[in-house]
């Protein structure tokens, strides 16, 4: 056949495969692409086609294959190189995209934002955010009309902490397209830092409008209504999450943590679980692979049990170890527990627990344990509803210690005078800011005569409190032989040693309340609000010597320093 006759009748099938496959006739454009092949087998247009239609099959790996092989035919075709990357990315594959984006991108004759996008895209995906965020402004600035690439910036800039600069780039991905869902998300993303969680619900609901099956908005939608207290429309955005993304490990520890936080453990627990099943979810299995313990006796077995996550989850959860063991015991022949923990905790874990039989070690040590368990997992047998909480009181801080420290303390000020420790700030990553207060803010307590107030912040405040002090002659006392960052038993003895405690939301009320010590915590009324601080009330049922001490609105924190002046008053 003359190379003319050839050329016409590829060109046919391509357009008959075209055809086929946009009026959904799969099979039939498949084979038209196949038979282009056989007359010209690197066709990069029967290739891609071939990819698309295995892409839309959900058969990834063949799909891959395709496109690898238009790319290898045609190196510098950006559409084959584009839907080769973001193949991969959605494979969940972003090293092997980005390695084919870096070889690919400084062959072109001229650079493609769109290439530069997806070469983002994978690198926010690999954590890369700096890097990514220079891919979206390259991108940016060759097309500047292209709205996904705003919100891509929009979305990096916003990952960097560029909240302005966020704000502005998913603006004008809405003034490029005002049907941009991704931007629309985003700005309802703003709304929510601020704490306008009616806005930031409408912006959502207007991204899902426009994307029924938009993931992250569904869920952004479901944790809005839940931080604005509308505990039934919370409830009903997770369940249409559900409808369109069942098996999404993320969306149902998420409502497990919201169902928690109303009070619903029995099914709260569950959803709860499927925290092991997200990859973004941060903690290793300390486990070994052991199969996991169900809350029956052990029956001679030995049993692992296993803190997880921070200092504050390891105490809040770790309120369940002393019924966790008596249970485990119940059965023949009794058992053996071995309670792993961070490394700071052994010691006071150890003496906690020393009643009940268990041993005591570092996470990671080399157990020969026939279960396992982690702590958080715990609540299912043994805390179905609040209400079996118990009092939370299980720390034993070291005595001798506490009563040197004690000492110390009073003579620090006048016969009478009320021993209470400090702590204002939180370092989680993610909502500390909402917990945190500084020194200036407290001031209308700090000034009360009769106190002496010892700092148990961790970090480095000295400087702080140095300033503060100069500033308002109010004295805040630090323990320089006591790092509350490291020396995690000094710390349980120094607030053991004091009368009370006042802090923000973070691990120092745990050890408060799990060594049984009266602790007023600051609790923000909006996103610094943890799971186990029910939103209504003052107490809390994971542990009966805390009082909740709350916002009146979101950011309000004098409405709460007023309240804790009131109480403070009391004996």
């Amino acid at each position: 056949m003359q190379p003319d006759r050839i050329a016409q009748k590829i060109r046919l099938a391509l357009g008959t495969a075209k055809r086929l496959h946009v009026s959904g006739h799969l099979g039939d454009a498949q084979r038209a692409c196949e038979l282009v092949l056989k007359l010209d087998a690197g066709n990069v247009a029967a290739l891609t086609r071939l990819g698309l239609i295995a892409k839309q099959e959900r058969q990834a790996e063949e799909a891959i294959a395709h496109f690898s092989a238009a790319v290898a035919a045609a190196p510098q075709d950006v559409y084959a190189l584009r839907l080769l990357a973001s193949t991969l990315r959605e494979q969940r594959r972003p090293e092997e995209a980005v390695a084919l984006l870096e070889r690919s991108l400084p062959q072109l004759p001229r650079p493609s934002a769109l290439l530069l996008n997806e070469q983002g895209r994978c690198l926010l995906d690999l954590g890369e955010t700096e890097k990514a965020l220079a891919c979206f402004e390259a991108a940016a600035a060759r097309a500047p009309q292209n709205a996904e690439i705003a919100s891509m910036l929009g979305l990096a800039r916003r990952r960097i902490g560029d909240k302005a600069g966020a704000r502005a780039a998913f603006q004008t991905a809405l003034a490029l397209n005002p049907d941009d869902a991704a931007a629309m998300n985003g700005i309802g993303n703003d709304a929510l830092e601020q704490e306008d969680f009616a806005a930031a619900a409408d912006w959502y609901r207007r991204a899902i409008a426009q994307r029924p099956k938009f993931l992250k908005a569904q869920k952004n939608l479901a944790y809005a209504l839940s931080l604005a207290n509308d505990v039934a429309g919370a409830r009903a955005a997770f369940e249409r999450v559900f409808e369109s993304h069942r098996d999404v490990a993320e969306a149902h520890m998420d409502y497990g943590l919201f169902l928690l936080s109303i009070g619903d453990y029995a099914r709260g627990w569950q959803e709860y679980e499927h925290r092991w099943r997200f990859d973004g979810f941060g903690e290793q299995d300390w486990g070994g692979g052991l199969l996991r313990w169900s809350g029956e006796p052990l029956n001679g077995r030995h049993l692992l049990l296993w803190g997880e996550q921070g200092i504050g989850d390891h105490i809040l959860y770790g309120t369940m170890l002393p019924d966790a063991i008596r249970r485990a015991g119940e059965g023949v022949g009794g058992g053996e527990v071995t309670v792993a923990v961070e490394a700071r905790l052994v010691p006071l874990f150890a003496r906690s627990l020393a009643q009940t039989g268990a041993t005591v070690v570092e996470r990671g040590a080399d157990i020969a344990a026939d279960v396992q368990c982690p702590l958080g997992s715990l609540g299912q047998w043994l805390r179905p509803s609040p209400a079996d909480c118990g009092n939370g009181r299980y720390l034993q801080a070291d005595a001798a210690r506490s009563a040197m420290l004690r000492n110390r303390y009073a003579a620090l000020g006048q016969p009478g005078d009320r021993l209470v420790g400090l702590s204002w700030r939180s370092a989680n990553w993610h909502v500390g800011h909402y917990k945190s207060l500084n020194l200036e803010t407290l001031l209308p307590v700090l000034q009360r005569p009769g106190f002496v107030w010892v700092s148990l912040q961790y970090g480095e405040v000295a400087s702080e409190i140095a300033q503060f002090t100069q500033r308002h002659g109010i004295v805040i006392h630090q323990d320089a032989e006591i790092d509350a960052m490291r020396d995690l038993d000094g710390l349980a003895a120094q607030i053991a040693a004091l009368d009370a405690v006042v802090s923000s939301s973070n691990s120092t009320v745990h050890f408060a309340g799990a060594l049984g010590v009266p602790c007023d915590i600051l609790l923000s009324a909006g996103r610094g609000r943890m799971w186990y601080w029910p939103p209504q009330g003052e107490t809390t049922p994971w542990y009966d010597s805390i009082r909740l001490v709350r916002q009146a609105q979101a950011g309000d924190w004098a409405s709460a320093l007023l309240r804790l002046n009131a109480l403070l008053n009391r004996p």
